[in-house]
């Protein structure tokens, strides 16, 4: 009996000595990490290579609709003229809005497409940056939940960094 009454103490301040350990906790900016690092700004080069143009396209289509509203609004049109430039208003204003749409929609899914690679290698970095440092915890700045972040715990740039050297040794 005695024995197992030592041991159940020396377990206790076994467990005491763990739960009062210093925790490190960090946190760090996806979003920022994406868009700093050499791996982000390459996906961001190969979006803007890809649907540029479209871009561009859309933008004068948009403009080109602001420009007959704006007429209609002044005006400049009469009766059965009138009406059908507000029904070419309505329908081009529907195809571009359908346009814009599936454009957005192509973005996203070659984003997610081109970032997947990059978001494995991104926790791989996290994980081993976290253990080097002795981080307990690492929480993604846009997690549900966080209240307060405390200066000095964001190692996002740290991060970055970290990616940056991955790139630069081929990995």
């Amino acid at each position: 009996m005695k024995k197992i009454s030592l041991f159940a103490v020396c377990f206790v301040f076994l467990l005491q000595s763990v739960a009062f350990a210093e925790t490190k906790i960090a946190v760090f900016d996806t979003k920022v990490v994406m868009m700093k690092s050499a791996y982000g700004k390459e996906v961001s080069e190969k979006l803007n290579a890809k649907f540029n143009a479209r871009g561009v396209q859309l933008k004068k289509e948009r403009e080109d609709l602001e420009k007959l509203k704006m007429q209609i609004d002044s005006n400049a049109f009469e009766g059965k003229t009138l009406q059908d430039k507000v029904t070419e208003l309505r329908r081009r204003g529907r195809d571009w809005n359908e346009d814009f749409s599936v454009y957005q929609k192509a973005i996203q899914a070659e984003q997610n497409e081109l970032g997947k690679p990059v978001l494995a290698k991104l926790e791989k970095i996290v994980l081993d940056y976290c253990t080097t440092h002795g981080y307990s915890i690492a929480f993604d700045k846009h997690t549900p939940g966080l209240a307060f972040i405390a200066d000095g715990l964001d190692i996002t740039d740290a991060l970055v960094k970290e990616l940056d050297k991955a790139k630069k040794a081929g990995k």
